[in-house]
């Protein structure tokens, strides 16, 4: 009997050890000082430029649908910030992912993860498609600006989908990458045109500014309606 112990303990696939508390909270908390290094490193003289940009979208409400215009806008090259979007989308998702349960028990973030799982499921509702798509939909879901996409945001759709964590990690990263490029270079190409007249660029960044507000307005507005007591009901329900 012990030899057979034996031989199905040598043929037993070795199981890794899970990565300790320490290291699912440093590793990706090292990650965004390691931008500013890079940054630095890379384009010294815009470092200060897109470190602000960083620390803007890292703090809500203000997202890349603001952020990245405003960088066409006064002549960041495209690539350079679309690389900085998705850089700290997939660090916000590895911080998340590794450490939700964390991430709920401190003061202030605790509460805003789970007003923001109650907007998830209000979106889900919304959305329906997204949750039969379940990859693919999460995919679409950090490709497209909705309400809360990005690195945080689509880390815990998958959560709130019942997905994997290395799926959802890969999607996220997919998704940001492809979302931050196609943004960057859209919104790059669109400022360019105008490039030549003052007048033209200034009215165009006006006017994102203003679609952006009313956007921020408008999804203030929904948070409102998904959180109030009829939105409960219906939850319920």
């Amino acid at each position: 009997m012990d030899d057979a112990g034996a031989a199905e303990g040598e043929g037993a696939v070795p199981v890794r050890p899970p990565l300790s508390r320490f290291a699912r909270l440093g590793i990706p908390l090292l990650l965004y000082p390691l931008y500013a290094a890079l940054v630095f490193l890379l384009v010294p003289a815009d470092a200060l430029f897109y470190i602000g940009l960083m620390l803007a979208y890292i703090v809500p409400p203000v997202g890349r649908e603001t952020l990245i215009p405003l960088a066409a806008a006064l002549g960041y090259p495209w690539w350079i910030t679309a690389a900085s979007f998705a850089y700290i989308d997939i660090t916000g998702c590895l911080l998340v992912a590794l450490n939700f349960d964390l991430l709920l028990r401190l003061p202030y973030l605790g509460p805003w993860l789970e007003r923001f799982c109650s907007g998830g499921h209000a979106l889900f509702r919304r959305h329906e498609w997204i949750r039969g798509l379940s990859y693919a939909g999460l995919f679409l879901f950090v490709l497209f600006p909705f309400e809360g996409s990005g690195g945080v945001g689509g880390t815990v759709a998958g959560r709130l989908l019942g997905l994997g964590r290395r799926g959802v990690v890969l999607c996220v990263a997919v998704g940001a990458i492809t979302g931050s490029a196609l943004y960057s270079f859209g919104a790059g190409a669109l400022f360019s045109q105008f490039s030549g007249d003052i007048v033209q660029t200034v009215g165009l960044l006006l006017c994102v500014l203003a679609g952006a507000l009313v956007l921020l307005i408008l999804r203030r507005l929904r948070r409102g309606d998904a959180l109030s007591p009829a939105g409960t009901m219906d939850e319920e329900e």
